[in-house]
């Protein structure tokens, strides 16, 4: 229901008071408090051998002096390892005064809720976009260098980077809030890849895996309440009757489906190319009632195809036909360089703003700027709160 629960934390909370102690938004504890699964006398008594004797007893008295001197779970474990604990006070009255101190911001939020770390500049200058992006929309670069110069201190963890290679996925914090990130990754995919395919993968377009990767990482962030940033630059979805075999149609209205259900905020940016069903299957506000604003760029292309494919598409039997009848062919070659001369005109980053395709067109370097805004709007009041010790998605990704 997006309302925070603090908790203050003391004394010994074993098995189901673990559980209750580790259930709240934010938990504050005494330097002398543990919340573990099973308590020292729980522990003692894990080798059961049927019935009790002397031996046994004694090496129960040992077990429980053992616990009672350190018993499981304590600030040691879940503070300084696992970070359940997210203030840690020498006094008990500290406790207090910590839960007064978050109280006192009610009925706003404080950013301290929901910081999962000090804010941090990236470790690369902003500026470097404007060398590492290509206007040429035939030219590569690394997705990677791109986060680099966005998110705070350079750092990210990427999910199943070797799966989908097409499609990064991954983590990352802008302005100390924890964000999920999604984009296309460019160049040669090898030509083992697609597995299903005879032919090698390229990337900005997507296959079988990259899209079943989307729909679980997309989940896993509904699941977390982790808000998306999606970066395009994709050529479109692989085509033909082993793409239709390998079920590509159906993956990428299902990854509709995950974005549907997830209710967490989106944005998108799109960094050069946006193309066909992949524009609206990767975040685009066609498909996605969850999208906040899409953010072009100087480099930002949106068409249901490219001009050359559009016109491919629409003459090619046409010059089948004036082939066969021996007329010339250059009065259909000019038709061609028109329509996809128009696809071009008709797809400029000032015409995607004219016509609704973005909302802004916005400088490179003032990218990170709009990503800090979003980030601090929408966790100023969330539908709902997955407290950091309950995510999921950190944890599949370490392993």
């Amino acid at each position: 229901m997006g309302i925070p629960i603090l908790a203050g934390i003391y004394g010994t909370n074993p098995a189901g008071g673990g559980y209750q102690g580790i259930s709240p938004t934010i938990l504050f504890a005494h330097k002398d408090c543990n919340i573990a699964v099973g308590g020292g006398g729980i522990l003692s008594g894990m080798s059961p051998k049927g019935s009790f004797d002397v031996e046994g007893a004694e090496a129960l008295i040992s077990a429980a002096k053992e616990y009672k001197a350190k018993p499981p779970g304590s600030v040691e474990i879940h503070h300084d390892e696992t970070g359940f604990f997210r203030y840690v006070y020498e006094e008990e009255k500290g406790v207090l005064d910590g839960l007064k101190d978050y109280m006192k911001d009610m009925p706003a939020y404080n950013p301290k809720f929901f910081r999962v770390a000090e804010p941090k500049d990236p470790r690369f200058p902003i500026e470097d976009l404007y060398r590492i992006i290509p206007h040429n929309q035939k030219q590569i670069y690394n997705f990677k260098e791109i986060i680099a110069r966005l998110v705070d201190g350079s750092e990210h963890e990427e999910f199943k980077p070797d799966y989908g290679p097409e499609i990064y996925t991954g983590i990352v914090k802008i302005d100390g809030f924890l964000m999920g990130i999604i984009g296309n990754n460019q160049g040669w995919l090898g030509e083992d890849y697609p597995e299903y395919a005879d032919y090698g993968g390229i990337g900005g377009k997507l296959y079988r895996q990259g899209l079943i990767k989307m729909n679980e990482f997309v989940t896993l962030c509904g699941r977390d309440r982790i808000p998306l940033i999606w970066f395009q630059d994709t050529s479109g979805i692989d085509v033909g009757d082993i793409a239709e075999k390998a079920e590509l149609l159906g993956l990428g209205q299902s990854l509709i489906y995950s974005i549907q259900q997830t209710d967490v905020p989106m944005i998108l940016v799109t960094l050069r190319k946006g193309t066909a069903a992949a524009h609206y299957v990767m975040g685009g506000p066609t498909a996605n009632r969850h999208n906040a604003f899409t953010l072009g760029l100087g480099t930002t292309e949106i068409y249901v195809m490219h001009g050359e494919t559009a016109a491919a598409a629409s003459y090619s039997r046409r010059l089948v036909k004036e082939k066969e009848a021996g007329r010339p062919l250059e009065p259909i070659v000019d038709k061609m360089n028109q329509l996809a001369q128009e696809y071009h005109d008709n797809s400029r980053p000032a015409y995607c703003a004219k016509y609704g395709m973005v909302d802004e067109v916005v400088k490179m370097n003032s990218l990170r700027d709009y990503l800090k805004a979003f980030a601090g709007a929408v966790y100023q009041n969330p539908k709902s709160i997955c407290p950091q010790h309950h995510l999921i998605t950190p944890r599949i990704i370490r392993g």
